[in-house]
């Protein structure tokens, strides 16, 4: 089993959606999470909600949730949005070799083709991810 902790600030927006695009593959084999650095239990954005429906994908019922050192540890690979978090989660001793940075920025307040072009965005980079082998 290859556990995967995709990360991104509010676990809202962008892990949320790579989360769910992760689990619609329907591969066996995996144990597929998101979490934030800094969630407070909210639900996806409506944005997010909203695009990833268009692509068949609902995560309707998620609720943020904070990244704790038991999901680090226990992640095979941890997928960050973005370089601040893989720095964040190496300054609190979270080993930097399973860490993976997709580089998206954050598409928190935007209007929904911003949200479209982020959840463009991880598709394509997690198809790599699988392609390349890490996921």
């Amino acid at each position: 089993m290859k556990n995967v902790v995709f990360v991104c600030t509010g676990n809202t927006c962008r892990s949320p959606m790579a989360e769910g695009y992760l689990k619609s593959k329907k591969q066996t084999g995996y144990q597929i999470i998101s979490r934030g650095l800094a969630a407070d239990g909210s639900p996806a954005a409506n944005n997010s909600v909203n695009v990833m429906l268009e692509a068949g994908i609902d995560i309707t019922g998620h609720k943020s949730k904070q990244m704790n050192y038991s999901d680090a540890e226990k992640a095979d690979v941890i997928v960050c949005m973005s370089a601040s978090h893989a720095d964040t989660l190496e300054a609190l001793g979270i080993d930097k070799l399973k860490c993976y940075v997709l580089g998206i920025p954050d598409p928190f307040g935007g209007d929904i083709n911003t949200y479209r072009a982020c959840r463009d965005n991880i598709f394509e980079a997690v198809d790599e991810l699988i392609e390349d082998g890490i996921l």
